[in-house]
C-alpha cells in the first residue's frame, strides 16, 4: 500500500508540474491570438478547467446525500485558493493589479456577499439556480470586457491549433495528475494509520484545489500576475456558482456561517490589498498565515 501510494503520489506530481506549465502556456497564447487579457483567460478558461474537480466532487457528494462534503469542498476550496494559492503565488512573484482587474475583484466581492446572504439559512435549489445564473453572466461580462491590444508581431508567433493542443493536454495532465496525487496521498496516509477524519478534512478541499495551485504557481514563475489573479478569482466564482450551485440542485445544503465568514474576510482583504495596485510578498505571507489559522479554527489540523 505504501509503495503504491508513493508511486501514485510522485507520478501525479510529475503530471501536475508539466501539465500546469503547458496549460498556462496554451492559455497565454490563445489570449494573445484573440486579443483577450491574461486576467480574462485566467478567469474563464483556466478557472473553469481547474475548478472541474470541485464541481464534480460537490455534485457527486450531494447526489449521494453527503451535504457537508459538498458545501465544505466548495467553500473550503475558495479559502484555499486565496490563502494558499494566491498567497504562495504572490510570494514567488508580486502581482500588479490594474484598474480592469479591480472591477472584477469588486464584482467577486459582491458575489461572496450575495452568497452569504442567500445561504444564511442554507442553500436550496432556487439559490443554486440564482448563483449559477450569476456565474454565467459573469463569464460573459469578463470575456466582453477583457479585450486588449496585441501587436501583430506577437500574434504571428502564435499557432492557434498548437495552443489549443497545449491547453487541452495540459488540462488533462492537471486533472489526472491531481487524481493520482490525492489518491497517492490517501494511500500513504492509510498505510501510516492516519485517521479517516484527518484525511477527509485535510485532503478534500485542498485536493480539489491542487489544479489551481499548480496552474497559478506555473503562471507566477512566468510573471503572469494577471493570470494568477484571474485564475484565483475566477475559480472562486466557479466554485460558488458552479460547485456550490450544482450541489444545491441535488439536495438542500445546510448553512456554513463560519466558513463563509472566513471567506468573506479574506475576500475583503484581497479587495483592499488590490486597491493599492499590488499584492506583494508581505500580503502573500499574510494570506498564507490566514489560511493556516482558518484550518486551525475549522478543526482541520
Amino acid at each position: 500500500m505504501l509503495i503504491l501510494g508513493v508511486a501514485y503520489f510522485l507520478l501525479g506530481l510529475i503530471l501536475l508540474y508539466f501539465g500546469s506549465d503547458w496549460f498556462v502556456l496554451g492559455g497565454e497564447r490563445i489570449a494573445k491570438h484573440f486579443n483577450i487579457s491574461n486576467f480574462a483567460i485566467g478567469a474563464t478558461v483556466m478557472a473553469i478547467g481547474t475548478s472541474l474537480p470541485e464541481i464534480l466532487t460537490s455534485a457527486y457528494a450531494s447526489y449521494i446525500h453527503a451535504p457537508g462534503i459538498s458545501i465544505g469542498n466548495a467553500i473550503g476550496s475558495c479559502i484555499c485558493n486565496i490563502g494558499l494559492v494566491l498567497g504562495l503565488s504572490a510570494i514567488i512573484s508580486p502581482i500588479i493589479v490594474d484598474k480592469n482587474l479591480m472591477r472584477n475583484i469588486f464584482v467577486y466581492l459582491l458575489f461572496v456577499v450575495l452568497t452569504a446572504i442567500v445561504g444564511f439559512n442554507g442553500f436550496s435549489w432556487i439559490d443554486g439556480i440564482i448563483l449559477l445564473a450569476i456565474f454565467l453572466i459573469y463569464l460573459r461580462w469578463t470575456v466582453k470586457n477583457g479585450n486588449v491590444e496585441v501587436s501583430e508581431e506577437d500574434k504571428n508567433g502564435v499557432s492557434l491549433p498548437f495552443s489549443l493542443v497545449l491547453l487541452i493536454v495540459g488540462l488533462v495532465g492537471v486533472l489526472v495528475g491531481a487524481e493520482l496525487f490525492i489518491d497517492g496521498a490517501k494511500k500513504i496516509a492509510l498505510a501510516l494509520n492516519v485517521s479517516d477524519r484527518i484525511i477527509g478534512f485535510t485532503l478534500v478541499a485542498f485536493g480539489t484545489s491542487v489544479p489551481e495551485l499548480m496552474v497559478s504557481l506555473a503562471a507566477a514563475k512566468r510573471r503572469l500576475g494577471g493570470m494568477v489573479l484571474g485564475n484565483v478569482v475566477g475559480s472562486n466564482i466557479a466554485d460558488i456558482g458552479g460547485a456550490l450551485a450544482v450541489g444545491s440542485l441535488f439536495m438542500y445544503l445546510p448553512p456554513e456561517h463560519l466558513q463563509i465568514s472566513i471567506l468573506a474576510i479574506m475576500s475583503l482583504l484581497l479587495y483592499l490589498f488590490a486597491r493599492y495596485s499590488k499584492i506583494g510578498r508581505l500580503q502573500g505571507l499574510l494570506f498564507l498565515i490566514m489560511y493556516i489559522i482558518a484550518l486551525i479554527s475549522l478543526g482541520m489540523v
